[in-house]
């Protein structure tokens, strides 16, 4: 399991509408916050991931609306540490998002991923 505990900063959605700049430097900065949660954990060659997305608080939220944003750059981190050889479909099989209870820490949202080794 990788828990990666990222400050507002760091955090955007599919709905946000950022300058190319700011989003690029958002996605270098969870990609190598990533990568170094992701040290030490045991190495894949075919797994399915399982994330869950914390908010600080229980307002409404659609945690599918950070996969092609802050999910993306965290399993590109965790492609870069060597846990994955790649995120392809051939690498990461399925990758399943839900909401995980509140961090209750104001600022602060959470992703969780969950790791398992793909059925052949």
């Amino acid at each position: 399991m990788i828990v990666l505990d990222l400050p507002r900063s760091l955090w955007w959605s599919a709905n946000d509408r950022l300058h190319w700049r700011a989003r690029a430097d958002k996605t270098a900065a969870v990609r190598v916050l990533a990568k170094a949660a992701a040290r030490g954990t045991e190495r894949y060659q075919r797994a399915v991931l399982d994330v869950q997305v914390h908010y600080p608080t229980n307002a409404r939220a659609d945690p599918h609306n950070v996969a092609s944003t802050v999910i993306k750059a965290a399993i590109d981190g965790i492609v870069s540490a060597g846990v994955l050889p790649a995120d392809d479909d051939k690498h990461l099989t399925a990758v399943t998002i839900s909401r995980g209870p509140k961090t209750s820490v104001a600022g602060i949202y959470r992703l969780t991923l969950t790791l398992e080794e793909a059925p052949v």
